[in-house]
Parts: C-alpha cells; structure tokens; sequence
C-alpha cells in the first residue's frame, strides 16, 4: 500500500533585495569615467525571496516573511512578487519600515572583470523577528517547514532569532537556513553560535563551501562538515565548542560548492557527496544556491532521503544558471526539476546517461 506525502507548508523568513544587473563590462570605469555596457536590467533578489520564489514555482505553499521599505524599490518587488510568482499573498507577509529603504544590490560583472556588488541592507538589516512576523509572532505561524534565508544581511533578527527557532522547534516544525554571505567578516556572531548548537540549532544548515570554511574556520569543506555537526565553533557566543547536552546540534549540514557539486553528513554519522547536474550553458549563477535549497527543501520535507532530495537541488540549480536573474517568471516547475533529475541521476545505462546528459538541459530550458 502507497502513503502520500505529507502535506507541507512553508514560511520563509530573511532578506528581499532589488538585484540592479550592469553588463558585461571589459573593464570598470575609472574614477570619474564612464563607459558603455550592453545592458543595465533590475529584478527581485535576495536569498528568502529567491528560496521562496522557487519553493513556489515547485508546487509548494510557500509564504514569505520579508521587509521591505516605503518607496519605489518596495513596488517593484511587490509587483513582482504579485504578477510573475507564485508566492502566496505578499500583500499580508511583507513588513513595511517607513524610515528605512528597500534593500538593493548593484552587481557589475563582464568577461573580465570579477563580479562587484554595491549594497544598501536598509529595511533587511533592521526589521526584528517581532516586526517581521506581526501580531502572534511565532506561535501564530502557520507552517510545517521554516526557512531562514540572508542571517548575515539580517542583522535586526539576530537578537529574537535563537528564541524562534526554539519555539519553532517546540511546535514540530522543521527549520533550515542558508546563512549566506558575511560581508562584515564576523561569520561567528552569538546568534550564530545559538543556531548551530544548543536547543535552537536548526535542522538543517545550508552554507556554500565559502560560508561553511568561514565560519568554522578550516580550509576544506570536508573539515567545515565536521566542525559543523560537531558544533566546534568558538565565538562571540562563548562557550567550549562541541555539541551542547541540552539540546545537541543541527541534524543535518548540506554545503554547496558549484560546479563540483555538494556535500552533506548527519548527526548520525552518514555523508554523501554528489556531483553537480550538467549544464549545456551557463547565464548567470547569481541565486543558484537558492534554486538548490528550494529543491532539495521540497523533497527533504516531505520525508524524501538526503540523497533523492541533494540530486533535485543540483537539477534546479542547474536550470536556474541558464537564465539570466536570481529568479523570474521562467522560475523551473516541480516536472521540470523532477525531468532534469531523471535524465541526470536516473538509473540508465551508462551510454544512454550519457548522452542524454549532453542533450537534456537544452531540451529542458
């Protein structure tokens, strides 16, 4: 006899950015100059935004929690959010903050030229958990699954954030986060410290291989794996590292590195490693780590296995690198995704995977 998945339902909760695109450039202007670029685009941004974008676009019931200012930038987000996603009703889960802007990234990239950001945090940086969520708060939240996205630009939830996710956690409900960048180089906040030992360690911790070599401190990601489920990090939370006896640490660490693919490992001792999906063209990687948490996410919490769950995020990934922005109106279905792992991961003959592999993400674009 078959069981039905379970019903879930998720809330996304962190940063909403306005991402200004100026490109390709051959060189960066000098100091007083100017110089011509093909094209300057502007769309929604923004780790929460993107995860939940994606989430949503995969068939599941995905709210977002976000903050953003009183002005033009705000508008383009809302109309975005309510004409090309499928996010639910960001007219009730958007917090305004009157004396703040929206937050907004300018990135520069070309051929050769690194690619440079410029940002204004404004409303993301500020907005408590308490202004994010509004009247009840937590208790009032209504999901089965808990993303935290953008904990470094966030810098306003830090204080309230170790609390939430212990009562959260209370609940049953299920809490993953992906830190993202920290721009100010502390990477070991006490927040951060709370997060990934102790009763309000999250579920699951999804950093890049960057983030994850911050954080801990170590070189490698498979020496940052360790140290994060070993919750050996010392820093501004104080405290001996290992894993807290009252409550242990995060269950399971997912790191993202690119185009080698991704590493995880549990509580319990298991690891995995898989490789990247193919890719016939690559566009603009900006938001692919989000398209991997929404599919990866999207299995994970309807009790799929870690492996099944690491080659979906790799297929979102994938088709998300092919198209220019962090997210849009061509934001990958459920059967797209689903499509792209069989081709890629299936169990086939090596000849035919093969080939396959080569054909499949332009067939699938």
């Amino acid at each position: 006899m078959s069981h039905a998945a379970p019903v879930v339902k998720f809330a996304v909760m962190g940063d909403a950015f306005v991402d200004i695109s100026v490109g390709p450039l051959d060189a960066l202007p000098l100091p007083g100059g100017d110089v011509e670029v093909a094209g300057v685009s502007q769309g929604p941004g923004g780790s929460a935004l993107n995860t939940a974008w994606h989430l949503a676009a995969q068939n599941v019931p995905c709210a977002l929690h976000a903050a953003v200012g009183n002005d033009r930038m705000a508008q383009v987000l809302s109309t975005a959010l309510q004409t090309e996603s499928k996010v639910l009703d960001t007219r009730k889960t958007l917090a305004v903050m009157e004396r703040e802007t929206t937050a907004t990234c300018v990135s520069m990239f070309g051929p050769y030229v690194d690619r440079t950001f410029i940002s204004t945090y404004g409303a993301a940086k500020t907005v408590t958990v308490e202004q994010l969520l509004g009247v009840g708060g937590v208790d009032a939240l209504d999901a089965t699954h808990v993303h935290i996205g953008g904990f470094y630009v966030c810098k306003g939830l830090h204080a309230g954030l170790p609390e939430a996710v212990r009562r959260l956690k209370g609940r049953e409900i299920k809490v993953s986060m992906d830190p993202n960048f920290d721009a100010a180089g502390e990477w070991t906040p006490a927040a951060m410290m709370s997060i990934v030992r102790g009763p309000s360690a999250v579920d699951v911790l999804m950093p890049s291989e960057v983030e994850a070599c911050e954080i801990t401190g170590k070189n490698t990601a498979e020496e940052a794996l360790e140290v994060l489920l070993g919750s050996g990090i010392s820093g501004d939370g104080g405290g001996e590292g290992g894993r807290s006896k009252a409550g242990g640490g995060v269950g399971l660490v997912v790191i993202k590195r690119g185009a080698m693919g991704v590493l995880a490992g549990d509580a319990s001792g298991e690891r995995w490693q898989v490789p990247a999906c193919t890719v016939s063209r690559v566009l603009d990687t900006n938001g692919a780590g989000d398209a991997f948490n929404a599919g990866f996410l999207r299995v994970w919490a309807r009790g799929g296995g870690v492996v099944a769950a690491l080659h979906v995020g790799c297929a979102a990934a994938a088709l998300a690198v092919q198209h220019e922005g962090a997210v849009g109106a061509w934001a990958p279905s459920c059967a797209a995704v689903d499509a792209l792992t069989e081709l890629e991961y299936g169990d086939k003959p090596w000849w035919q995977k093969g080939i396959l592999a080569c054909i499949g993400p332009r067939r699938l674009t």
